[in-house]
């Protein structure tokens, strides 16, 4: 569900958000390369800091497979995707990409993915359309083994909008994480015309 062509109308519209990339899906990676769109690929670098390629890494938001792409390329070849969007989920199945994929309604929490399983977890766009930033970060935390990197992105205006430096914090208060890094803000769609005056942050959290 990597989608950054909305402005996040319908960040709290599950329904919605599946609709639209249901219908998006076949036209997604096209339109996303003519912004200039280049987190998987800085999302992927700095999982890779972290997490060994043996790993297996679970892909939230996997969308068309864009990261997955970005993961195949790094060396990782046991990966996970879920997402909402069913026609999507059918293209990334094409690339090759996965070793499964499923369907999830990523606010409909706990999801079913099972506790300290993955090796590393990497949500690329997708945090724009999960608004609950805490209860999103301990299901990320949930799902991973303890160690293991979380790399996630959130876009600038949400960042401050939904508190989540203070979502992030708590999660270290209560000793559900680690802060590894987060980043400057840095460019996002520089070329959409909706995205002049929004960038994006990485963070990336080591599981306790």
């Amino acid at each position: 569900m990597a989608r950054e062509g909305l402005s996040g109308q319908h960040a709290n519209d599950s329904t919605g958000v599946r609709s639209l990339y249901d219908e998006w899906a076949t036209g997604y990676e096209a339109d996303i390369a003519q912004w200039g769109y280049e987190a998987p690929s800085v999302a992927v670098d700095l999982l890779k800091q972290y997490a060994p390629t043996e790993a297996q890494i679970v892909d939230v938001g996997c969308g068309t497979g864009l990261v997955g792409a970005e993961l195949s390329s790094a060396g990782y070849h046991d990966v996970v995707g879920i997402d909402t969007s069913p026609a999507s989920l059918d293209l990334a199945a094409k690339t090759g990409f996965y070793r499964a994929l499923d369907e999830h309604d990523l606010t409909d929490l706990p999801t079913a993915m099972p506790e300290d399983h993955f090796g590393g977890l990497i949500c690329v766009g997708v945090m724009t359309y999960l608004p609950d930033v805490a209860a999103t970060c301990r299901e990320f935390a949930r799902v991973v083994e303890a160690g293991a990197p979380i790399v996630l992105t959130q876009r600038t205006d949400l960042y401050e909008a939904r508190n989540t430096r203070q979502a992030f914090d708590e999660l270290v208060e209560d000793d559900t994480w680690t802060i590894a890094a987060v980043t400057d803000p840095m460019a996002y769609l520089p070329t959409h015309p909706e995205y002049q005056d929004i960038d994006v942050r990485y963070g990336v959290f080591l599981s306790s």
